[in-house]
């Protein structure tokens, strides 16, 4: 009788160890599955900034006037602080964006702007809503990205 007491205590230790075993797995790939909607929702919202700056540097080029578009963003994706910003030189400007700190993150995607356009500005997510202003300085659209603030 003894041995069959240690029996059910070895089969319980296994079915305990390949129960953790099989919970982790599931763990990890919930993990990929949120990283990756986490992705696509930062590269998604990359495009809609880059489809404004695009709008807003021919609405400024084709008038010369001043333009400015603001866009309600969420303040985290998943779990994750996110940053958003605009660059340039002298090809054209761009639109890049990552998770983490934007003074020393790697941009994780970055999306073109079509045209000669000089850029510039970071958008930290959780801090506001984003603006984007447009001006033309003579030798084509400056585009500034910031934070909106009432007042």
């Amino acid at each position: 009788m003894p041995s069959e007491a240690i029996n059910y205590f070895y089969t319980i230790i296994v079915m305990g160890t390949i129960a953790f075993m099989v919970t982790g797995a599931f763990d990890t790939q919930a993990a990929g599955i949120q990283r990756t909607s986490e992705r696509l929702e930062l590269n998604s919202m990359l495009q809609a900034v880059a489809a404004e700056a695009t709008e807003l540097a021919s609405l400024t080029e084709a008038t010369g006037a001043t333009t400015k578009v603001s866009m309600r963003l969420p303040v985290v994706i998943g779990r994750s602080y996110f940053w958003i910003r605009l660059r340039s030189d002298s090809s054209g400007g761009w639109v890049e964006g990552g998770f983490g700190e934007p003074w020393t993150g790697k941009p994780e995607y970055t999306v073109e702007i079509p045209g000669i356009v000089s850029a510039d500005g970071t958008y930290k997510g959780g801090y506001g809503t984003l603006s984007l202003n447009c001006t033309d300085q003579g030798a084509g659209p400056v585009l500034s990205l910031g934070r909106w603030e009432d007042g």
